[in-house]
């Protein structure tokens, strides 16, 4: 038949569906487990942040699958935020949806901004996030143990001023197989961020996520 364009797909994560173009969007269903281990560790009446929201599924599955006051996503890829609206218009009639109000309240929960974080974060009110979560995107040869970037230090500076004293901060880091388990160079990255800014800081837990290319991994 004749090619089709854009080509949308959705696909469905413990109970929830997410919307993906697939020529214009990213997305990996083998973050799954992380997405299940990033919802669980919601407490009720939390308000999240997800900076890089891309077609949107952490988004959804925290404000379906858990008790947060409120949840705000912010993607900069105008396609992956349209596929993330259709995504929030279905949800509402998610019968599997386990938060309350089901998916009616989930998506009373669920905001999305879209633009560049480095234009919306300075925009909102400091020190409101009980958690953020941030799977930032891999920068080609600016990321990783041999990339010419800041590790993605302007967005640290953005995002860490609006989380409340004793929140929780995902950051979704790159690095190598010799760099695991201890990560000395993401966490080091993290630290000189949160000294310029006369941030306390403690590492809770640092994971293998995903593979991204031979001997290249995401961290969080």
């Amino acid at each position: 038949g004749p090619p089709r364009n854009p080509i949308i797909t959705s696909h469905y994560e413990y109970g929830v569906k997410c919307v993906v173009d697939l020529q214009h969007t990213f997305f990996s269903p083998r973050m799954a487990p992380e997405r299940l281990r990033l919802s669980q560790s919601v407490a009720r009446g939390e308000r999240v942040l997800v900076v890089f929201a891309g077609v949107g599924m952490e988004a959804l599955q925290i404000a379906a699958r858990t008790e947060a006051k409120e949840v705000l996503a912010i993607e900069r890829n105008e396609v992956a935020a349209e596929c993330l609206r259709r995504a929030r218009r279905m949800l509402e009639r998610n019968k599997t949806a386990t938060c309350p109000g089901g998916g009616k309240g989930a998506v009373e929960r669920l905001s999305i901004m879209e633009g560049d974080a480095l234009d919306i974060l300075p925009t909102l009110e400091k020190s409101y996030f009980d958690r953020i979560v941030a799977p930032r995107p891999k920068e080609g040869n600016l990321d990783g143990d041999q990339g010419t970037g800041d590790a993605g230090k302007e967005f640290l500076v953005a995002m860490l001023p609006l989380l409340k004293l004793k929140g929780e901060v995902h950051w979704y880091d790159f690095a190598a197989d010799h760099e695991l388990p201890n990560c000395d160079r993401t966490r080091e990255t993290v630290q000189s961020v949160c000294q310029s800014l006369g941030l306390d800081m403690e590492v809770i837990h640092v994971a293998k996520v995903g593979s991204i290319a031979k001997r290249q991994v995401r961290v969080c």
